[in-house]
């Protein structure tokens, strides 16, 4: 999605490359077939070689090593998503929002660094980053309410925070089933006024992006975060797929 039209082929190549390997990583921590300390022994080799700059057998692997001369801060990314992956392949529990916040500065935030990077942007960095960390983070908590029926039901992960099932007087039985209560739509409307509340200034900082290629994608991108936010408040994700 990141690797749209309107990047150059040029830029598009370098996402992918980012990509196919952070959905690899991310294939074999949600892999149900493999128990959990072979997940972290596969991660655990990944992180190695992307330390050492190893070559390996895997090509996507490889690829992604390829591209930290041209793009240093590639391996930082690369490995700053392993983290989170291990998380994952761990069934990390998430005690506290701060807990969620912490976890997304590794799963989601590298992506969006990462990306502006790629396109050599230098000028008000810092403006720009903590934007496009907003952004991400929005995102991956907006999966996590789309998801959060089928995350816990196939990998028993719940990403909400447990403070929130104890202040709604909830239990995580809730999501195995096929519609929401009045407590958890509490809930799920406290999440999304956070994510909302975390967007509002994104738009000045993603305005100081140079290339107008980019700008205008991430600007798109905060706009369907902003609609996915409103259709989760008026619809039900343990009743529908939204």
């Amino acid at each position: 999605p990141v690797a749209s039209f309107l990047m150059t082929k040029k830029i598009r190549f370098i996402f992918r490359i980012f990509y196919f390997f952070a959905r690899m990583a991310d294939d074999i921590a949600d892999n149900q077939n493999l128990p959990m300390y072979q997940k972290k022994k596969i991660l655990k080799s990944f992180d190695n070689a992307i330390l050492k700059n190893t070559k390996t057998k895997n090509q996507v692997l490889n690829d992604m090593v390829s591209k930290f001369k041209d793009l240093p801060t590639g391996k930082k990314y690369s490995r700053d998503l392993l983290k989170a992956f291990m998380m994952d392949a761990s069934n990390k529990k998430y005690r506290e929002w701060s807990d969620l916040l912490y976890y997304c500065k590794y799963s989601a935030n590298p992506v969006g660094r990462f990306v502006i990077d790629a396109v050599k942007e230098t000028k008000n960095i810092e403006k720009i980053y903590k934007a496009s960390d907003n952004l991400c983070t929005a995102l991956q908590i907006i999966n996590h309410i789309q998801d959060c029926q089928k995350d816990f039901k196939e990998l028993n992960r719940v990403y909400i925070p447990e403070s929130l099932f104890k202040k709604y007087s909830l239990e995580k039985s809730i999501l195995k089933k096929n519609e929401s209560n009045g407590n958890f739509t509490k809930l799920k409307f406290e999440i999304i006024e956070n994510v909302l509340e975390s967007l509002k200034t994104t738009k000045v900082g993603l305005s100081f992006i140079e290339s107008s290629r980019l700008r205008k994608e991430t600007l798109i991108i905060l706009n369907i975060a902003k609609r996915l936010c409103n259709l989760l408040k008026k619809k039900d994700p343990l009743k529908e797929k939204i």
